[in-house]
């Protein structure tokens, strides 16, 4: 997971709020928790795309204390994009979401990351209006799907 995360970083810095240098600098114990608390329970997982033995896309959720279930982290390597590889990932987290009680799953996507809206818009979200400005002051939407 940390690999992948890492590269999501290094590819697309303007889609995450976690900054690459930030998340490069963890120690493995903070990986190591993350990988835990995302294998177990309904609060929180991860999901990762395979092709072969290279893992070629990311994606998660987590409730917030409101009950609030988010679609987080979504990444697909730039070689497998347009093949299905991040509608599987966007598949995979709802399916979760609904199977832990969720009735709607959310995300932020930020201004101007077409592809990723498009995809979004694909399986089904809608926008629900602007979201909270990225951390380098850009805008961002709130998208919504119904489970």
């Amino acid at each position: 997971m940390r690999d992948i995360r890492l590269r999501a970083l290094a590819d697309a810095p303007m889609a995450f709020e976690t900054r690459f240098e930030e998340a490069r600098l963890r120690p493995e114990e903070w990986w190591v928790d993350w990988a835990v608390r995302s294998a177990g329970g309904n609060r929180q997982a991860m999901f990762l795309a395979w092709n072969g033995d290279d893992a070629v896309g990311i994606a998660g959720t987590f409730v917030e204390d409101d009950g609030s279930r988010w679609l987080i982290s979504m990444w697909t390597d730039p070689a497998v994009r347009g093949q299905g590889v991040g509608r599987a990932l966007v598949e995979s987290v709802a399916a979760f979401a609904r199977a832990a009680g969720s009735d709607q799953l959310l995300l932020e996507v930020t201004d101007g990351n077409d592809a990723a809206y498009a995809l979004y818009r694909a399986c089904g979200f809608v926008e629900t209006g602007p979201g909270e400005p990225h951390s380098d002051g850009g805008p961002t939407r709130n998208m919504r799907l119904a489970l």
